[in-house]
């Protein structure tokens, strides 16, 4: 239907679209070129579907103005065409910039669901500059912006509107391998002005728990195939590293090392349309972008941090679960890694296998954990399987298996399975390893409600590992806190029963974990408790300009040692406000907050947090976290004294190929209010990027730790024709603040490294 011509006045009653399917026809040989433009012939004779319904902050109501969108495929590819009408064009948010970073911008694009599940789908998206950004959403609206895949996009704007050429190569993606497909669409248009508008072809209640709820069905596409495509990802690297050689004398000479060199690939096969086997020999895991630097004052548990590895994150959301079961960051340096995912009929698995030559550890206890980096080899093997039974309702299998072996740093020889033989050098010489296994699932039922669950086990046999220096004990003094060979179980059980409604929505939940229970290709962060915990929230719509959404929420739980002596006691009422011109605001008062740290019972550490972000402008959005109040001073006599954590954060775009990030990270701990001073310091970031052309681009970042006293920065220019083929140059430099001879701090460079990477996509 052509709802170009659609009058926008108020008076005519608006009816968003009531079909639930679209037929689309095939076309071969339409010699199609994706350039934004839709000028070839096949896009004038394909029917166009209008009729968008404003679905934010109006709720089915006529938008300000027209979408449209057409779609047909040919043996290869899935082709879609969108027109994005505009009254004001000068509005109008677009960037020239890296793929991912345009989700602030205009956007238009698609969720395709091709299992027709409900339960995952691709988010294909492109701005007015022919920007992608893909994710991937799974029930009941995450979404991994991880995510990449091969796809072809292109963007054209004109005085009255914009518009969007997209083709899917099947070879990306995943879809049952049968003559007819059955597959469900989501069709979303992001506008902001004085709000952030959102437009869907298809109608969407606020009472549907999830964006599939209610979707629109592909009808149509037949005698496609998928599979059986091959992918050869070498990549060449050299680096060339220097640093002074004594970090407590700035006076000591700085010593270069010779240049470097490494190579290594990946290989991908797509067995079938849905069933993919990968394999990386010495893969290139090296990161060009470090971590963002945190505070770590007065947290005695460890972080984790997102994976941002190529090979991990194919298929990784298989492996995901309720718990932290699978945690890819704990295989730090592989040497050989394997992998084989996908789905038959409604069974999704996955198993993954690498040998590691640097292991390392994240040994949790009942209030804090240690992070230990090792030069042992380890072997882990990581199997998943799900059963799709109804809607989004499953049941899965998860087991983890890591085998550590005894002290050795890796070699070749160790794959050397002659060696083997004569005991010398073995590739399997294990010392200590880790097991995970259990069964989880989710259910829903009542139309909007949720039920999730994971029931673990854990089988520890400890490494006998002397440089690690703890000399406490566990659960009740029965285990040493050393890594000396001891042998535990333990486990772990957790439920969350959810809804998601129109106006109330809450979760209730349990869960526990012994204090034996360990994961060791999983995150654990503590263990040794049981809580019971609840989050609830009323949703309110008000007929005002000022204001979309009021939330007023809270979050409560009770927790307490696995042995049932009280823990932590936690009541905290929360507001979050919608206000148009995109602001937010989110705050809440700790009312009570209760914990047992140290031995002692502390009472009355409350404080308050506030969280705002302002988008209202084109060139730039800004905002801050507050929060201050009482804090558990978490030393080794542990007492309630007070601080402050603030944060700040703005992107500015002087052009529209230009942005401009900063990041201001405040934190302090004092004995009182006005009191002596026990910590105090900051981290600021920067990131400024260039963007020439879609795929080149030049980034610079700058960071200023007070806490360290160090001083970090890196230019980095990039060729970026797709995700996977990546030219980089770059170098760091490190400068830390060192006591000179006369006792005077100075800063001077520590540590520098250049770097060049070269890395290609070769698709059969």
């Amino acid at each position: 239907m052509d709802t170009s011509s659609v009058s926008q006045k108020t008076t005519i009653k608006f009816s968003p679209n009531s079909f639930n399917s679209i037929e689309i026809k095939k076309y071969n040989n339409t010699n199609i070129k994706i350039d934004g433009e839709l000028n070839e012939a096949v896009w004038k004779k394909i029917e166009k579907f209008g009729n968008f319904a404003e679905v934010s902050p109006g709720d089915n109501s006529r938008p300000d103005v027209e979408t449209e969108v057409m779609m047909y495929y040919d043996d290869e590819n899935l082709y879609l065409g969108f027109i994005c009408y505009e009254k004001d064009m000068t509005k109008l948010r677009k960037s020239l910039c890296e793929r991912d970073k345009m989700f602030s911008d205009d956007f238009c694009g698609l969720f395709l669901d091709t299992y027709n599940e409900g339960r995952q789908a691709y988010e294909l998206f492109v701005n007015p500059c022919g920007i992608q950004g893909d994710l991937l959403w799974t029930t009941p609206g995450n979404e991994d912006d991880t995510f990449d895949m091969i796809w072809y996009s292109a963007a054209k704007v004109y005085n009255d509107k914009w518009t969007i050429e997209i083709a899917i190569p099947y070879k990306s993606i995943r879809f049952p391998d049968k003559k007819l497909q059955d597959w469900q669409i989501q069709f979303l248009r992001i506008r902001p002005r004085e709000n952030r508008y959102q437009y869907s072809l298809m109608a969407l209640s606020r009472d549907d728990p999830t964006l599939f709820t209610h979707a629109c069905k592909i009808k149509g596409v037949e005698q496609i195939k998928g599979g059986k495509n091959f992918e050869l990802l070498p990549y060449v690297i050299g680096t060339q590293t220097g640093a002074i050689t004594d970090n407590s004398n700035s006076n000591s000479e700085f010593k270069n090392e010779k240049p470097e060199g490494d190579f290594g690939f990946n290989l991908k096969y797509g067995i079938t349309s849905n069933i993919t086997a990968d394999v990386a020999v010495n893969p290139d895991f090296s990161q060009i972008e470090s971590d963002a630097g945190i505070i770590t004052v007065n947290n005695p548990v460890a972080y984790s941090f997102s994976e941002k590895r190529p090979f991990f994150l194919e298929g990784a959301n298989i492996f995901n679960s309720p718990v932290f079961v699978v945690y890819t960051r704990s295989i730090n340096n592989p040497f050989l890694a394997t992998k084989l995912t996908g789905k038959i009929g409604k069974t999704e698995f996955g198993y993954l296998s690498a040998y590691d030559k640097n292991t390392s550890f994240i040994i949790p206890f009942a209030q804090s954990s240690d992070v230990i980096s090792t030069d042992r080899t380890s072997l882990s093997n990581i199997f998943r399987v799900k059963q799709t039974l109804k809607n989004e309702s499953y049941i899965g299998f998860i087991l983890t298996d890591r085998e550590v072996n005894k002290e050795g740093p890796f070699s070749l020889k160790l794959l050397n399975f002659d060696s083997y033989r004569n005991n010398k050098s073995q590739f399997l010489n294990v010392d200590g390893y880790n097991r995970a296994f259990g069964i989880d699932g989710k259910f829903q039922f009542l139309d909007n409600y949720i039920l999730d669950f994971q029931v673990m086990k854990y089988v520890t046999k400890e490494i006998n590992y002397p440089q690690y220096d703890n000399s406490g004990t566990f659960d009740h003094g029965k285990y040493t806190n050393a890594l000396d060979g001891e042998y535990y179980t333990g486990f772990q059980n957790y439920a969350i029963l959810t809804r998601s409604a129109r106006s109330w929505n809450y979760n209730v939940s349990y869960r526990d974990i012994s204090p034996t229970a360990r994961r060791d290709n999983g995150y654990l962060g503590n263990n040794d408790f049981r809580e019971i915990a609840s989050w609830q929230g009323y949703m309110f719509y008000p007929d005002s300009k000022t204001f979309l959404r009021v939330q007023p929420e809270f979050n409560a739980y009770i927790r307490s040692f696995y042995d049932g002596t009280p823990r932590e006691q936690f009541l905290r009422p929360n507001i979050w406000i919608q206000f148009s011109n995109q602001m937010n605001l989110y705050s809440g008062f700790m009312l009570v907050n209760n914990e047992r740290f140290g031995g002692i019972f502390h009472e009355g550490a409350r404080r308050g947090f506030i969280n705002f972000n302002i988008n209202t402008f084109k060139l730039i959005t800004l905002g801050g976290y507050i929060e201050i109040g009482k804090y558990i001073i978490r030393s080794d006599n542990p007492y309630i004294g007070y601080g402050r954590d603030i944060e700040f954060w703005s992107t500015f775009k002087p052009l529209n190929n230009i942005v401009i990030q900063n990041n201001y990270t405040y934190y302090e701990l004092s004995k009182g209010y006005r009191g002596e001073m026990i910590y105090a310091g900051y981290i600021f970031r920067n990131t400024t990027s260039y963007n020439l052309t879609r795929d080149i681009t030049a980034r610079i970042i700058c960071e200023y730790n007070t806490f360290s006293g160090s001083f970090y920065l890196n230019p980095l220019a990039s060729y970026k024709p797709n995700p996977f083929t990546i030219f980089y140059f770059g170098f760091t430099n490190m400068f830390n603040d060192t006591d000179t001879p006369n006792g005077q701090p100075k800063y001077i460079l520590s540590d520098r490294q250049f770097f060049l990477k070269m890395q290609y996509l070769f698709r059969i």
